[in-house]
């Protein structure tokens, strides 16, 4: 109970610091995606069970997001993001074998492919099927920006997931013993 508190509470803190704090820290309107981090990281720390719910709670506060007053104000799209990021975070769950706690290279890798698949559907949902088809601009002006800047983000708000991710794998071993 006291690990699905904390998610949640990770999940509230990561959507407010993007939505508020970071998006006055933007570079040309670029913003790092800290719910990537967060979904991509639970899934390869924690499995794909949570990583699913993870990236589902953070893909759906950004459908609210959207829909209700920042973004891109398109109610018509409700559960978008809340189905990508629940994929993101399936497709990292299955990575979890391979992950080793002390090795930050691939957390960052796997958090790079996460940014620049979702930004790669984002497009293709919402802008080649609307015909827009200057995916080189979009590629080089959105979402090389955005994976670049959520990966400086990531060098210091990965390591805090990963220690709390230890704090309750230590505290679920003691009180098993």
């Amino acid at each position: 109970m006291k690990k699905l508190i904390v998610t949640a509470v990770l999940v509230l803190f990561s959507f407010l610091l993007q939505t508020s704090v970071f998006s006055r820290l933007d570079f040309g309107g670029i913003v790092p995606n800290l719910l990537v981090i967060l979904t991509a990281s639970f899934g390869f720390m924690q499995g794909d069970v949570t990583g699913m719910l993870t990236g589902f709670a953070c893909g759906f506060l950004m459908d609210l997001f959207c829909a209700f007053g920042g973004g891109t104000g398109r109610g018509d799209m409700l559960g978008f993001f809340a189905l990508l990021y629940l994929l993101c975070g399936y497709l990292n769950g299955k990575f979890e074998q391979l992950f080793y706690p002390e090795d930050i290279k691939f957390p960052l890798l796997m958090i790079t492919v996460s940014d620049l698949a979702i930004n790669a559907v984002c497009y293709g949902v919402m802008f080649l099927f609307r015909a827009r088809m200057d995916f080189s601009y979009y590629f080089l002006h959105i979402i090389l920006p955005e994976a670049v800047y959520t990966i400086v983000v990531a060098v210091f708000f990965y390591p805090m997931l990963l220690w709390i991710s230890r704090r309750f794998e230590k505290s679920e071993r003691g009180s098993t013993e």
